[in-house]
């Protein structure tokens, strides 16, 4: 069998279709699927990062209904501003309780914030130290919030456990708005 030029032209057109079907369809359509296989790896992966999210959603909500309770607790410790009077009498009272001395108590200028004021108080108080530590854990437990930034114990001379206490003690109380109940204006219903 003898093979003419239209014979090997024919063969050469018959092996060229696969390469032409290979080059011009298979390998862009292998282009396009490797792309959507990576569109759809990045997909799940966000997925994965929402499904992640939507837990902690749920999470969240809890928190923020215990950090709710919490400012709840926090505020019914804040005095009104017109109870700041009763607190000092309270710490008053305290130091006489352990048998101290106030021998001065001076106010500062009030600090306020959105929330609430903090009144900054000078004491100075002398007597046992047994009494005064007993004092300062009385002061702890009060009801209401207070805190002591500041404090210098000075040792009395020619009187063994005498002492002097100057402290600086802070009271945080509510202050009173025209927007709030109960305060310099009309309430909110």
């Amino acid at each position: 069998m003898q093979l003419g030029l239209r014979q090997i032209v024919f063969m050469l057109v018959l092996l060229a279709m696969p390469l032409a079907a290979y080059y011009f369809v298979f390998m862009p359509r292998n282009r396009q699927i490797d792309e959507a296989r990576r569109e759809i790896q990045q997909k799940q992966e966000k997925l994965r990062q929402l499904e992640t999210a939507t837990r902690t959603v749920d999470d969240l909500g809890e928190q923020i209904d215990k950090l709710t309770e919490t400012i709840r607790v926090f505020e019914e410790k804040l005095p009104a501003e017109r109870e700041v009077e009763v607190i000092l009498q309270q710490v008053w009272e305290l130091a006489a309780k352990h048998r101290l001395t106030p021998r001065s108590i001076r106010t500062d200028k009030p600090c306020a914030t959105s929330q609430y004021t903090e009144l900054p108080i000078k004491l100075i108080i002398v007597g046992n130290f047994d009494g005064f530590y007993s004092f300062l854990l009385d002061l702890a437990q009060m009801r209401r919030i207070t805190r002591t930034p500041k404090m210098k114990l000075v040792k009395l001379n020619g009187v063994e456990g005498q002492m002097q206490a100057d402290m600086m003690l802070s009271i945080f109380y509510e202050a009173q708005t025209a927007d709030r109940p109960g305060g310099g204006g009309e309430s909110k219903s």
